[in-house]
């Protein structure tokens, strides 16, 4: 018996086999096979089929080089326009940094107007940050923003001082690549997406440069671009991966390993400063930097031979970091091309088309089938999952993903919290969330300044230290404590401990001493100085309701002695000082910003309630509300703030009195000049950003006020209010907020204050 088997191959392979087997009519068969033959050459010579023309016009192989250099990426994109009007085809693409970036969105299907409108769209300033938006945080770390303490820390871990690998961990650019690389989730093997492609990084420790061709390609991006000390390195298969432009930020060798028999290869790097460009120490440092990048581009440039060709977009004074500017770049690039048409139209192929993948998946293709959580803390992972805005079997949300992730950061334990979308060996579809410990805590050192002055008689200041121990157990307990040197001496010890796996229900226990002194006046007479200080302890259980509302109820209990330190108050002073109450308190914050909002609100609302049984030197209760509402537009904010606080049957010791005096709090009086067991205050503050530095955001800014504080409820009276008018600028700087501004009241006062602090908040003794 004989059989006759055909088997036609196309792909790298391309062809036609043909396989006899059996003996038995050999003679039959070799005519048969004789006149097949001839009609198939006969078929073929007059029959088009394009993989075999492929293949026998020889067209030669061409790899795309995509340099680093920042935002001058843009470049990229225009030279890709370029390529495709004029059908120059790419088989392998390569690069390192934003042309890793850029050179991956090409591979993965974009077309190169997809990729320009990603890039303009993007928004830069979010992804280049790390912290989530201020109504994304825990109540609990916007309890701890109201403190003076300027806002970065120190690690403190075994009897040392450790600092972050990165101002930027890449907490947001991640959820950008996961966003964008949507289409070809579940690739892992680099070669098989629609253009095989390398992403190129620097190992940390060695200095060797690493080329990435599987794993997670949003991870592979990062780290091909995470400068060094601006972002944080990033661990793949064990290495510290940063920046890949030090090591080889022109990859043509890897190219040529792929395959490409022709390169085309974008430089965008930064050139070298002339002398007379070498004008400071921050200029001489980025020419120490651009050294390294420069010999490893100039040496894969000499690996270039005639049949390459090597674009150099004239991007002149174009900033790395200016992704703001992409749709002025992007022309630049598209013109270097076109002024190599003569070479790269000779690579022209009409039966070619970019890689684009026919069908794309979207969000609702992602049904979500499972849910792992990788996370290296102590922490329980229903913790981190109560966060996770995922339901198994809905389709993916990566706009409510992110913003569940920025709550699981904002649990302030982690280093970053990414995730992958990824496809199982059971082929099921689902969420990894990774959750990185810091590897600068749990222990951390923080520090605070607040300064003061009316240029004239009165200025304060206040130093102070904080050591916080965060992640104490699994479900994210937390102790502080904090001690202040100036305008109040202070010791505290403050136990933060959530009690239930979504940590919405918890319990603060904490004690304290402090010392305080206070300024009596009568008029516009300072009379007196008095000093409270002693020594408390106090019970909180709350229920944070959301992650900007939250309702608790506090018990206080305090001893110690009042004083006075100059003059006469012109009452008995009771110089024992008791504390028993308990405050029934509902905060609701969702401001944008604590120091300057331009969106949001912030309302605080209290009854207090007091008696000796609880501690009390007797029966009183109190009511008091403040909050401020602000709206924006553009450049310019409106902010409308109020403080009301009541104490019912004209009863209320000193020490629990209400404050008024100061910027925004009856600009022209001295700070706390006004004080009394009643109080009401109104103000709106226009406010104008006057600069778009965003490391050093600074305003300009005016107010106008109404208010007063009176002993005893008959006299309040709105014909009893005083009005005070103000204007400031002011910045918020890497110490906190910053303010310079003169105030006037209607009795004729004027004051000229300095602040670096929060001048709004009265100084009371709580």
């Amino acid at each position: 018996m004989s059989l006759i088997r055909f088997w036609a191959f196309h792909g790298r392979q391309s062809g036609v086999y043909i396989i006899i087997t059996g003996s038995a009519y050999l003679p039959v068969v070799q005519m048969m096979f004789s006149r097949f033959v001839a009609l198939l050459m006969i078929f073929l010579c007059f029959t088009p089929v394009p993989v075999l023309a492929k293949e026998q016009e020889g067209r030669p192989k061409i790899g795309l080089v995509l340099s680093g250099g920042g935002a001058r990426g843009g470049a990229h994109v225009g030279v890709l326009k370029a390529l495709e009007e004029m059908n120059v085809p790419i088989d392998f693409v390569a690069g390192t940094s934003m042309g890793a970036i850029i050179g991956g969105l090409y591979a993965s299907g974009y077309s190169a107007d997809e990729i320009e409108k990603l890039l303009i769209e993007t928004d830069w300033k979010k992804a280049l940050t790390d912290k989530p938006a201020r109504r994304d945080r825990t109540m609990r770390k916007k309890d701890l923003e109201r403190q003076f303490l300027i806002p970065y820390r120190i690690g403190f871990n075994k009897g040392s001082l450790q600092l972050p690998l990165g101002v930027i961990e890449g907490q947001h650019l991640d959820q950008v690549f996961h966003q964008m690389l949507l289409p070809v989730v579940g690739i892992n093997d680099f070669d098989d997406l629609p253009l095989p492609f390398r992403a190129i990084a620097t190992d940390l420790v060695t200095g060797e440069a690493v080329v990435l061709s599987s794993g997670s390609l949003a991870n592979s991006l990062r780290a091909s671009m995470s400068v060094p000390g601006v972002f944080a390195p990033v661990k793949i298969d064990g290495r510290l991966l940063v920046d890949g432009g030090m090591a080889n930020n022109l990859p043509v060798n890897i190219v040529r390993e792929m395959g490409a028999d022709i390169v085309i290869a974008v430089d965008i790097s930064t050139p070298l400063l002339t002398e007379e460009q070498l004008t400071s120490i921050l200029s001489v440092t980025e020419q120490l930097t651009s050294f390294l990048t420069r010999r490893a581009t100039e040496a894969q440039i000499a690996l270039l031979g005639d049949q390459d060709i090597l674009l150099v977009p004239d991007l002149g004074g174009f900033s790395s970091t200016n992704f703001e500017g992409a749709d002025q770049i992007i022309p630049i690039g598209y013109e270097a091309a076109k002024a190599a048409r003569t070479q790269l139209s000779g690579l022209s192929h009409s039966l070619e088309s970019p890689a684009v993948p026919s069908q794309r998946m979207n969000q609702s293709d992602f049904i979500v089938q499972y849910i792992e959580i990788d996370n290296g803390s102590v922490l329980n992972d229903e913790l981190i999952r109560s966060r996770l805005d995922v339901e198994l079997g809905d389709p993916i949300d990566l706009d409510a993903l992110d913003e569940s992730v920025d709550r699981i950061y904002s649990l302030d334990v982690f280093e970053s919290v990414t995730y992958d979308l990824a496809v199982n060996e059971k082929g099921e579809r689902g969420v990894v969330v990774h959750a990185i410990p810091r590897s600068w805590g749990p222990n951390y050192l923080q520090f605070g300044l607040e300064l003061s002055s009316d240029f004239s008689e009165f200025s304060d200041f206040k130093l102070g230290a904080a050591y916080t121990r965060n992640a104490l157990n699994s479900l994210g307990g937390e102790l502080r404590v904090i001690g202040s040197l100036g305008r109040q001496d202070q010791v505290s010890f403050d136990f933060y401990q959530p009690i239930d796996l979504k940590a919405k229900w918890f319990v603060e226990p904490r004690v304290y001493w402090r010392r305080q002194n206070f300024n009596l006046w009568l008029e516009d007479t300072n009379i007196a100085e008095l000093q409270l200080a002693g020594w408390g302890a106090g019970f909180g259980i709350g229920r944070n309701l959301t992650t900007t509302d939250r309702l608790s109820l506090n018990y206080e209990f305090a001893r110690g002695e009042a004083k006075v330190v100059t003059g006469d108050p012109g009452f008995p002073l009771d110089d024992r000082l008791r504390i028993g109450e308990i405050d029934l308190e509902y905060l609701h914050d969702g401001l944008d910003n604590l120091w300057f909002p331009t969106s949001g609100s912030l309302h605080r609302l209290v009854y207090r309630y007091a008696s000796d049984e609880l501690g009390a030197p007797f029966d009183y209760q109190q009511a008091a509300a403040n909050g401020n509402l602000a709206f924006s537009l553009e450049k310019n904010t409106i902010i409308f703030s109020y403080a009301l606080g009541y104490s019912f049957d004209d009863k209320a010791p000193f020490e629990r009195w209400y404050r008024l005096g100061g910027l925004g709090r009856l600009s022209g009086l001295a700070p706390d000049q006004l004080s009394g067991r009643h109080l009401g205050l109104a103000n709106v503050v226009y406010r104008r950003r006057i600069n778009s530095l965003d490391l050093l955001p600074a305003y300009a800014g005016a107010s106008l006020e109404a208010g007063n504080v009176w002993n005893f409820r008959d006299d309040i009276a709105l014909d009893d209010l005083r009005y005070s008018a103000s204007i400031y600028i002011g910045a918020d700087t890497p110490v906190g907020p910053v303010y310079f501004a003169v105030g006037h009241s209607d009795s004729g006062d004027n004051a000229v204050y300095f602040y670096v602090g929060d001048p709004f908040n009265a100084h009371s003794f709580d």
